[in-house]
């Protein structure tokens, strides 16, 4: 945050007259000049004055509602938007040379910046606090934050190791850029109550985000997300008086120690290692669009041996996605620069993935010899297929009932127009569970409205009716 003292009470004043004659005159929406007041009301240095002061001065109306017609909503899955306003005034643009990245985010109750990274942060370690409180537990919540390398992830992820360490919480935050399956894998390994991730995933570069994840690695479902959601929502300033030193929580480094253990977690997973040795004249291209992937998916494709390359001007952490109009590795535009990769290497397959890495986009070799590309909705039902074959082929599936199996089947397969839907951000994002849990609760889990995630479903040992899945796996295909 920057240094510089507070706004004098002259000029706050002075300020407000002016955003009630705008409100007067009907350039400004009264919801905003109320957010605006409350703001600056909290502020603990002039960035928030000299920012607004400067928008108003160019009668920018347009950009100041968009900044502060509301208080960005924390939801579900926690909150997402602009850190980079459409006008970046010169208070944010700070000691920044040109073409560079503003010194600091954009200004507004509508951003992603540090006022709400704030809110999300103590709103998160309250329920959790408040939470542990109704299960007679007196630890200390613990958190574990990663980030993408977006504009300001860096900054945001300190912020909130700061904030929740001030407010009793223990937070564990890794050296540099992370997945979101990592994060996952992590918050479950360190027995952490909670996790976050700095993140926008595929959106342009000038939006951020703070993503939510509870105790099991999953995002967060009921009771916990509207009690989250009920106490980020509350907080409307980022004052606080932190605890005392003796009460306050601790923050730890993690880096290369979870790296490995994710990595020897991952190698348990494989179900037929014979497919991968057979497979290692398959050329592989990845890129993972200049985000997180590259951290455990370029040693884990080592680790096990396969034939692969790496585009290389995608290869490098840059918030700026600067090769692709969008990190979204499932538009054609973004596989550009592999498929070219691909076809100058005559490569078998191509896989990329966003930002945080909890997307993939992947493209195969068709018998025309070109390269096709695959939806999510394909390479979901290929990973459902391949496991579900895999699994009673060696008899870990069979014939016999089991109490339970038709819930599971409701979990599991949908019913729509659509056939099998797959919420695609969560296919690569395997959960490393202990065999021993619930079916049902993994279903629920990673349910998305009325299209459960069916192949994490499919994935759970427990399912033994054999006749029935395939008959219903059938009538799915078929449709």
């Amino acid at each position: 945050m920057t240094e510089q003292l507070p706004a004098m009470a002259g000029d706050i004043e002075q300020l407000n007259s002016r955003i009630e004659r705008a409100v007067t005159d009907g350039f400004l929406m009264a919801s905003s000049a109320k957010n605006i007041r409350a703001l600056l009301a909290g502020a603990r240095s002039d960035l928030y004055f000299r920012s607004v002061n400067e928008l108003v001065d160019a009668a920018e109306w347009k950009e100041i509602n968009d900044r502060f017609y509301q208080t960005l909503a924390f939801g579900t899955g926690g909150i997402r938007g602009r850190t980079i306003g459409k006008i970046v005034t010169m208070a944010e643009r700070g000691n920044a040379r040109a073409g560079e990245r503003p010194q600091f985010p954009c200004v507004g109750t509508n951003a992603m910046n540090f006022f709400n990274v704030n809110r999300a942060t103590r709103g998160l370690v309250a329920y959790l606090q408040a939470w542990n409180r109704s299960q007679s537990t007196s630890a200390k919540p613990r958190i574990v934050i990663a980030h993408d390398p977006r504009f300001f992830s860096r900054e945001f992820t300190e912020l909130a190791a700061r904030i929740a360490a001030e407010n009793g919480c223990d937070a564990f935050v890794f050296d540099g850029p992370r997945s979101v399956p990592e994060l996952s894998f992590a918050v479950r390994y360190l027995r952490a109550s909670a996790g976050v991730v700095i993140t926008a995933s595929h959106n342009p570069p000038y939006d951020n985000g703070y993503k939510v994840y509870y105790g099991d690695g999953a995002q967060v479902i009921e009771p916990h997300a509207s009690g989250i959601i009920a106490k980020v929502n509350a907080i409307t300033t980022e004052s606080f008086t932190p605890l005392p030193k003796d009460q306050r929580g601790k923050v730890t480094t993690i880096g290369r120690d979870i790296d490995h253990a994710y990595m020897r977690r991952l190698d348990t997973l494989i179900l037929d290692p014979r497919v991968i040795r057979e497979a290692k004249s398959l050329r592989i291209i990845y890129t993972p669009l200049h985000g997180t992937g590259s951290v455990i998916i370029k040693p884990m494709l080592n680790r096990l041996g396969f034939n692969f390359q790496v585009v290389p001007e995608q290869d490098c952490f840059d918030g700026r996605f600067p090769t692709v109009k969008s990190p979204n590795p499932e538009n054609a535009e973004a596989l550009t620069m592999a498929i070219d990769l691909a076809q100058k290497e005559n490569a078998d397959v191509v896989v990329a993935t966003d930002p945080d890495c909890d997307r993939m986009g992947a493209a195969v070799r068709g018998k025309d010899g070109k390269m096709k590309l695959l939806t999510g909705n394909q390479t979901g039902s290929l990973l459902a297929w391949y496991r579900i074959k895999t699994l009673f082929d060696k008899g870990v599936l069979n014939d016999r009932p089991a109490k339970g199996d038709r819930q599971l089947l409701r979990f599991a397969l949908c019913r729509n127009s659509d056939g099998l839907q797959i919420h695609r951000r969560k296919a690569w994002q395997v959960r490393a569970r202990d065999p021993g849990t619930p079916a049902t609760e993994l279903c629920r889990s990673h349910g998305t409205g009325n299209a459960p995630a069916a192949p994490l479903a499919f994935f759970v040992l427990r399912v033994r009716r054999r006749r029935e899945l395939r008959l219903q796996w059938r009538r799915l295909c078929s449709r």
